[in-house]
């Protein structure tokens, strides 16, 4: 007669490769809900410019603002949080 099935005798070990690494580095995937690296204008669809910097979420209906990195990063950052109050003063 075959033994039960008993997951007790598998052996674990930790992940490899690619998963591992995102384990070790969780700030690398961890996305920052108020501010997005934008790599393309498609990534900007989801707004309405308002002006030379600022701009409005289409579903949120939000205040977001573009910025500049001293390396060339374009992000768009948020200017108030879930509460409503203003990120920056």
């Amino acid at each position: 007669m075959p033994k039960d099935f008993d997951l007790d005798t598998f052996e674990v070990q930790g992940s490899t490769g690619l998963d591992a690494f995102f384990a070790r580095n969780p700030s690398i995937v961890t996305p920052v809900g108020s501010r997005r690296k934008i790599a393309s204008l498609h990534e900007l669809k989801d707004f309405v410019r308002v002006s030379n910097e600022t701009l409005i979420h289409r579903s949120e209906r939000d205040l977001w603002s573009i910025c500049r990195q001293e390396n060339g990063s374009l992000f768009v950052e948020r200017q108030f949080d879930d509460n409503g109050t203003p990120l920056k003063v």
